[in-house]
């Protein structure tokens, strides 16, 4: 079994890869900003890894050292902090992975694994995107993760080193943070409170329960795949669909409250092909988006 580094690994993804590799008995080493007495997603884990209290800018060859795989997971994914600090996002999201791919150049043998995003395709041009597509990033967080992601392969080519990039959905589940739509929806359902959607609830996007992530995450180390993969579910969910489908979950009084639209979302589509995934190492969803919902239904009526 690998030894692994999950860099930003306090958080919502990174406490469910740390769960599955524990169960699969890896050792695993855990880099974040986070202090540990703080990292209460991952708190009852502490005891079976090795925390290490440092940004991804600050590692250094004696913390990988001994690594096989690294999960990089760090980013500053708040869209709206990204919206007033640019800046600070942008730096944020490539100065930590530039330092851990020096730090693997030098090394040679280690295999890197980097969460990339669907908002680097922007709006694309076709509603079913596949990895050759044209990154056309809409806003500063896009950017900096297209950034991010060519900066991965531009590595990769010029220096023959093991790097895949994961092009993920938007991802929903327990732990996740409770601003996001699909928590926010299950909230306002428990609640018997109005569902609120942004425009008339037409716009759609692709989406993923977040184990189907770590499943694919954990094959991609395993079989040492490399290059740029799509994880998602691989169809598009319109707004007003996931909102019918949270209240039939709940058996909520909920009714759906229409403003007006965001800008920018008013015909949006976006769905991300996974038939490479598919086709390179098995990949699909083994968790259904009905079961996903039901189970962050679950947790969420728990918290």
């Amino acid at each position: 079994m690998k030894n692994y580094l999950i860099v930003g690994g306090s958080g919502f993804l990174g406490s469910h890869i740390i769960t599955e590799l524990l169960e699969k008995q890896a050792d695993v080493s855990v880099s974040d900003i986070i202090g540990p007495h703080y990292a209460n997603r991952i708190g009852d884990k502490m005891e079976s890894i090795n925390y290490i209290w440092k940004s991804a800018e600050d590692l250094n060859e004696k913390d990988i050292a001994d690594i096989d795989c690294i999960l990089f997971l760090a980013a500053q994914a708040d869209v709206p902090l990204v919206l007033s600090s640019p800046k600070y996002s942008f730096h944020t999201n490539t100065a930590g992975l530039i330092n851990v791919l020096e730090l693997i150049r030098a090394k040679k043998n280690t295999q890197l694994i980097f969460m990339s995003s669907k908002n680097v395709y922007g709006k694309a041009e076709n509603s079913s995107v596949s990895e050759d597509d044209v990154l056309r990033p809409t806003d500063p967080y896009g950017a900096g993760k297209a950034a991010a992601d060519l900066m991965c392969q531009s590595y990769a080519e010029s220096f023959g080193l093991p790097i895949t990039v994961i092009r993920s959905s938007g991802l929903f589940g327990p732990n996740s943070r409770l601003q996001q739509v699909i928590p926010i929806f299950i909230k306002q359902a428990l609640e018997d409170a109005s569902i609120t959607i942004e425009g008339d609830g037409s716009q759609s996007t692709d989406f993923n329960y977040v184990q189907n992530l770590v499943d694919a995450m954990i094959s991609m180390a395993e079989s040492e795949v490399n290059g740029v993969y799509n994880i998602a579910y691989g169809k598009d969910y319109s707004i007003k669909d996931i909102a019918d489908l949270v209240i039939k979950q709940t058996d909520s009084k909920s009714e759906i409250k229409n403003l007006p639209w965001r800008s920018g979302e008013k015909g949006m589509r976006l769905s991300l092909s996974i038939e490479k995934a598919r086709r390179d190492f098995g990949y699909t969803p083994k968790i259904s988006f009905e079961e996903g919902i039901e189970k962050t239904v679950n947790w969420m009526k728990n918290l």
